[in-house]
């Protein structure tokens, strides 16, 4: 895949001003719980996986076209076999006492010390290959002096961007630099979620597992230990001198090999965007806050908007979320949440698309109530049954979570007319649009290929919500937040949630490959949870983006990738992941 210019890795977005916008800009349209928010440190730290101590080694032998005939690599070995290799290895290379480079160029994030204490020495391969890597081979021929007394030390040098995804596995290259020496060696550690062999010419395979959520990281050495008798300088003479107690052998560098997803911004420029569809053509549609509804196409924002709703904008009104008819491509027609400017009420309506307008077509559902500043939801999603679901806020009143007089707190069941389809749950013996209640925000919800309905719901004061919603369901909210406590007859829990502590608001939950990600607005990260079968509850959290920004969508687009909508400054970025073969539930 041709990388653009704009394209960097998933941890690494402008990181203080991500942050910013995570914990402030987050903020500016408030998601309903306040000024606690503004308290505290925003913490999202990662958490990677602690890889293993077995290694195994390459040597830098045949040239790219002879390695169908001879073709050393890395691959992942056992503890024992690594150990019974270190040995012998040892007395090859005394530069144990190297310490690798803390910067360590193209992992980003400083190295995790962990991966420092499980690497082994390097182990021999049995038959070690010999050749010139193609850096060596452009290199300027040294003098003899030079290249036995004053040999330069081996260098590698990967950037994550330059990473490749080719049918699921990530094709890189350790660009290694070393201009007189005939033979270099690769070790590497062994990856916590997948595989790596790697090249003589020094370009690498990883091939992702079943663990794999979008990141990884691999420590490499590389050794020229083995192309005869060389000193590297002073330092490497008395390394020698002195059996390796003091000085440098100057043999070995290392490198942290960072394997991520790789970000590329889709369209930027956009205005406090809520939301975001694909339409069957391949054109993208984001809602904007202030009532307006954007086309991109073909990578470029349309000037004219397809549509502007009259909406009320102060606080969190104005458009809460946005969804595509399954027949769209029959009858073009979309589905918009929004306060209307008229009447300063949540109102669901239906829009006609032709060509790049849209007008308006029907009102399926007004509240009966004045909306409040904030708690609105908004989320829209049709599910596999064809019927069109829609979140709503309690309106900033708790108790209106579980009262079935009004639409507040809800989950609403409807046909694309906006009437009661017959199978809704009966409540409080009457059967109306409500599908499920006692919820506070939901703010964005998804459904799993297996056709579970989850609903992000925004916390109050102590924790975010992920809830597997069923028909006729009780969240619990306002008497519990979080798990259940006490007096919890007939109220269901979430199947994940988190602490609020230093403010969040959770806003984006989405399904991919069996993984479940959720991205929280204040905190600033993407976070991917793995579930059990059905989707019953959810845990080993694993930070994917620490520095997401100010996300409000999450979604897989029609190539596999994963989409993110960023709230401000207002973006639509596309994140390419290397993908673990089979769904996981």
């Amino acid at each position: 895949m041709g990388v653009s210019a704009d394209t960097v890795r998933t941890g690494r977005p402008p990181g203080g001003h991500s942050r910013y916008i995570g914990r402030v800009g987050g903020l500016a349209f408030a998601l309903g719980i306040g000024a606690a928010m503004l308290t505290g440190t925003a913490v999202a730290s990662a958490e990677t996986s602690e890889p293993s101590s077995s290694s195994a080694e390459s040597s830098a032998g045949p040239s790219a076209t002879e390695r169908e005939s001879s073709k050393p690599t890395v691959e992942s070995r056992s503890e024992s076999d690594a150990d019974a290799d270190a040995e012998s290895d040892a007395s090859e290379d005394s530069d144990d006492a190297d310490a690798p480079d803390e910067s360590t160029e193209g992992a980003g994030d400083d190295v995790d010390d962990r991966a420092s204490r499980n690497t082994t020495q390097p182990t021999e391969v049995e038959e070690p290959a010999t050749g010139t890597s193609r850096a060596q081979a452009e290199a300027e021929e040294p003098s003899f002096f030079e290249r036995i007394f004053d040999n330069k030390t081996p260098t590698i040098s990967h950037n994550p961007a330059d990473d490749t995804v080719i049918e699921g596995r990530v094709i890189g290259n350790l660009h290694p630099e070393d201009p007189d020496s005939t033979q270099l060696t690769y070790t590497a550690t062994r990856p916590a979620s997948g595989t790596v062999t790697i090249e003589s010419d020094g370009t690498f395979t990883y091939t992702p597992g079943a663990t794999y959520t979008g990141q990884d990281r691999f420590r490499v050495t590389v050794s020229d230990a083995r192309s005869g008798f060389h000193i590297h300088g002073a330092a490497g003479l008395l390394n020698l001198f002195t059996f390796g107690l003091l000085g440098s052998s100057g043999h070995r560098s290392t490198q942290d090999v960072f394997i991520g997803s790789q970000r590329a911004t889709v369209v930027s420029g956009l205005n406090s965007p809520v939301d975001f569809r694909f339409l069957p053509d391949g054109r993208i549609l984001v809602a904007e806050k202030a009532g307006a509804i954007r086309v991109v196409e073909d990578g470029v924002l349309r000037t004219d908007p397809l549509i502007t709703i009259a909406v009320r904008t102060e606080s969190e009104r104005g458009i809460g979320g946005l969804a595509v008819d399954p027949d769209f491509e029959d009858n073009g027609r979309i589905y918009v949440a929004y306060i209307a400017a008229e009447t300063t009420r949540n109102t669901l309506s239906r829009f006609v698309v032709d060509g790049n307008t849209a007008s308006f077509d029907a009102q399926l559902v007004e509240s009966t109530l004045t909306a409040a500043p904030n708690h609105h939801g908004g989320a829209l999603a049709f599910g596999p049954d064809g019927k069109l679901y829609w979140g709503v806020g309690d309106n900033a009143s708790g108790s209106n979570a579980q009262n079935l007089a009004n639409i507040h707190g809800k989950i609403l069941r409807l046909n694309t007319d906006g009437t009661v389809p017959t199978d809704n749950p009966v409540l409080d013996g009457e059967r109306t649009g409500i599908y499920a209640y006692g919820l506070r925000n939901p703010f964005r919800m998804t459904f799993t290929p297996t056709g579970e309905l989850l609903v992000a719901d925004v916390g109050a004061a102590a924790f975010e919500e992920v809830n597997n919603v069923v028909s006729g369901g009780n969240y619990g909210w306002p008497s519990s937040e979080g798990v259940c406590t006490s007096n919890c007859g007939g109220k269901i829990d979430p199947i994940y949630s988190y602490p609020r502590a230093g403010g969040a608001a959770i806003t984006s939950v989405a399904v991919r490959r069996g993984k479940v990600f959720i991205a929280d607005t204040v905190k600033g990260w993407i976070t991917v949870l793995t579930c059990t079968p059905g989707y019953t509850s959810c845990g080993e959290a694993t930070t994917f983006d620490p520095d997401a920004g100010a996300t409000v969508v999450l979604a897989e687009g029609p190539d596999g990738a994963l989409y993110q909508l960023i709230y401000q400054p207002g973006s639509l970025v596309r994140i390419e992941l290397a993908d673990a073969a089979p769904e996981q539930v």
